[in-house]
């Protein structure tokens, strides 16, 4: 997909043919584009607010992550865990959902959404096995940080609530992780609970 910002002398050139273009021309296009990727779906499901589009994107998405960790709800053992692929793909969806239409300038709960799966999917994949380097800790914890961001931005504080129980559930299970991850995560809880707090009483005060 191309980046939000393409190169200058190239946007200028597609720009000029685009005011060339009648609208059958231009939908054929665009129509051609949507056929093109799947990406270019999703950018273009955000941009009119197809809410069971993006859902259905976002599913994608957390199966890809979930694979990386369980084949048939069983652990991988023999392989695969690819965590930069997973971080990746947390970016990639971010990216693929931005749109000046979303509050925020992307899909912000879906994002949100899309890197908490990966920490209680790799939370869970960690009760299973145990991993003893710090590698994936570092991966998560990193996720960890991102998420707890967002939910702290303004666009994204009314999400805190939404996303505390599950917050607190994989606190709770994997609060006594070394390397420091479970310090992260109880970090991650306290900020969820707090955020969500006081964004329930500015509703109410505004009652």
């Amino acid at each position: 997909m191309p980046t939000p910002t393409p190169e200058p002398r190239l946007w200028k050139s597609i720009a000029s043919s685009l005011d060339d273009m009648d609208a059958d021309e231009l939908r054929g296009l665009v129509h051609d584009l949507y056929k093109l990727a799947p990406e270019n779906r999703a950018f273009l499901a955000s941009w009119i607010g197809d809410e069971d589009a993006s859902s259905e994107l976002l599913d994608g998405y957390k199966a890809k992550i979930t694979a990386q960790f369980f084949t048939r709800g069983k652990p991988r053992t023999n392989g695969g865990c690819d965590l930069a692929l997973c971080r990746r793909l947390i970016k990639e969806y971010r990216r693929v959902t931005t749109a000046p239409e979303m509050a925020g300038g992307f899909d912000l709960f879906g994002t949100i959404d899309l890197g908490l799966h990966y920490v209680e999917v790799g939370v869970g994949y960690l009760g299973h096995i145990g991993w003893c380097e710090a590698k994936p800790y570092d991966s998560m914890g990193a996720v960890v940080a991102e998420i707890t961001d967002l939910c702290q931005q303004k666009s994204g504080e009314k999400w805190a609530g939404v996303f505390l129980p599950r917050v607190q559930a994989v606190a709770e299970a994997g609060g006594g992780f070394g390397y420091g991850f479970g310090d992260d995560l109880t970090s991650m809880r306290e900020v969820f609970e707090k955020t969500a707090a006081a964004f329930e009483g500015w509703c109410k005060r505004r009652r």
